[in-house]
């Protein structure tokens, strides 16, 4: 049973990762309004207004098909007895990851003055991740017969945060344009979860466990009491600061330029996210213990007949669940980085035909959890002002990438949307990825001014 709620938490962790990835064909896109997300030197030939953009990015490096095995035409589990363990644990990573970023625009708002450009918004950021070490697996895999096991350098994380966004773009000629974006970050909700220690030893008489973890986790609104013994009680929640100060600031900046050097090629580089926020983590706390328990091979039959087996399972339960109580420790204020983004493109419209154009984009982000690479190859057609329309081919970290991304527009209405996965298919009916992945969604609608 135990093995089996290790697996479905694992599927469940890769149908979690499974959300989106920011737009990044905005430089093939004429009808984009909020291309200076992509770089912030594009600019649009009129002002616009837009309220309620999404976008999420995801990765992780690996797949359902590290826990699906096709077997005699079915389906098993990475568990069952005809998977090897050495097929399944090396399909895995050692440290098997995932991390999502979610961005969803309160409002943007552009405008155009002479050979200026100028951008407000307000936005809600959210990032979340993992880690989870290959050593778990292994032991759901192999059982706990004598061996010792390290699964330390567990991780889960998450952040929500608001962003305020002044940018300015200038056109020095028809040549070169160079744009730059402030944002002000203010600190909603944070949290980090570290086992930085957990040795499990195991033998036919026993199994110990040494554990060692941190939790911080904001925030201002809430506080976490202690019981007599120094212990975080999460059940006892003080509300005595809430709303007064916000549990983090920060600030960023998004720096971009682009060249047209030649009739028809646009060079395009951009930085985006280079800064830091000052996380205030009102709520921390230490567990650090040790558990040993011997199993049920102690147990009398008379034991066994009179129920004594769940008295057992409870001891084992109480006794791990205690090495695991978070003693409380003292706030701190802790500067993290800002997971930063290189953007590199280039556009050639073709000159027979202009609505038709061709290029590549480049790619780098460098997050938490991990970094990732990606190159691809763009085909784009805009034949007219009201549609646009164009894919692209790549490989990046994680394998093969494909994409395709519209915008269509209706009076001064204009809708984007763009959509990203990798090959190697998907669970049937599901939108689980069978392969390590980048997957990407994004939507929007903007008016012109």
């Amino acid at each position: 049973m135990k093995k089996k709620i290790i697996m479905f938490a694992a599927l469940a962790l890769i149908a979690l990762s499974m959300h989106a990835q920011s737009f990044q064909q905005a430089l093939f896109l004429d009808g984009y309004r909020l291309g200076y997300r992509y770089n912030p030197a594009l600019q649009n030939e009129s002002g616009f207004l837009s309220v309620g953009q999404f976008a999420n990015q995801t990765r992780n490096n690996f797949g359902a098909a590290s826990f699906l095995y096709p077997r005699d035409g079915e389906v098993v589990t990475a568990l069952h007895s005809s998977v090897t363990a050495d097929e399944f644990l090396g399909s895995l990573q050692d440290d098997n990851r995932f991390t999502s970023n979610i961005d969803y625009s309160l409002f943007s708002f552009g405008w155009k003055k002479d050979k200026a450009y100028h951008t407000i918004e307000a936005n809600i950021r959210a990032a979340y991740g993992a880690s989870i070490p290959k050593e778990i697996f292994a032991i759901a895999k192999l059982g706990t017969g004598d061996g010792a096991y390290d699964v330390s350098g567990m991780n889960v994380w998450g952040n929500v945060m608001a962003e305020l966004a002044y940018g300015f773009s200038y056109k020095f000629s028809d040549i070169i344009s160079v744009g730059a974006r402030a944002k002000l970050l203010v600190g909603i909700e944070s949290l980090n979860y570290n086992v930085t220690k957990f040795d499990m030893t195991c033998s036919e008489d026993a199994y110990q466990a040494d554990i060692e973890a941190n939790l911080d986790f904001t925030s201002r609104w809430k506080k976490v009491r202690t019981n007599d013994d120094g212990y975080m009680n999460f059940l006892d929640l003080s509300s005595k600061d809430r709303w007064k100060l916000p549990s983090g600031a920060g600030l960023a900046v998004d720096l971009g330029v682009t060249v047209t050097p030649l009739e028809g090629l646009t060079l395009s580089a951009s930085m985006l996210d280079l800064g830091g926020m000052l996380w205030y983590y009102g709520n921390c706390g230490k567990s650090q213990g040790t558990t040993t328990f011997t199993g049920i091979q102690s147990l009398t039959m008379e034991e066994l007949q009179e129920g004594k087996i769940m008295d057992k399972f409870s001891d084992v339960k109480d006794s791990f669940l205690n090495s695991l109580k978070l003693k409380a420790l003292d706030d701190k204020t802790v500067l993290e980085g800002i997971p930063f983004n290189i953007n590199l493109g280039a556009k050639y419209e073709m000159p027979f035909y202009r609505a038709l154009a061709i290029g590549s984009t480049a790619n780098y982000i460098s997050g938490r959890s991990m970094t990732y690479r990606e190159v691809r190859g763009v085909l784009a057609w805009n034949p007219c002002a009201c549609f646009g329309i164009t894919g692209n081919y790549g490989t990046g970290t994680h394998g093969q990438v494909w994409s395709c991304a519209l915008s269509a527009a209706v009076c001064k209405f204009h809708m984007t949307a763009a959509y990203s996965n990798g090959f190697g298919g998907t669970i049937p009916y599901s939108s689980t990825p069978l392969q390590p992945n980048n997957k990407m969604l994004t939507v929007g609608l903007t008016y012109d001014l």
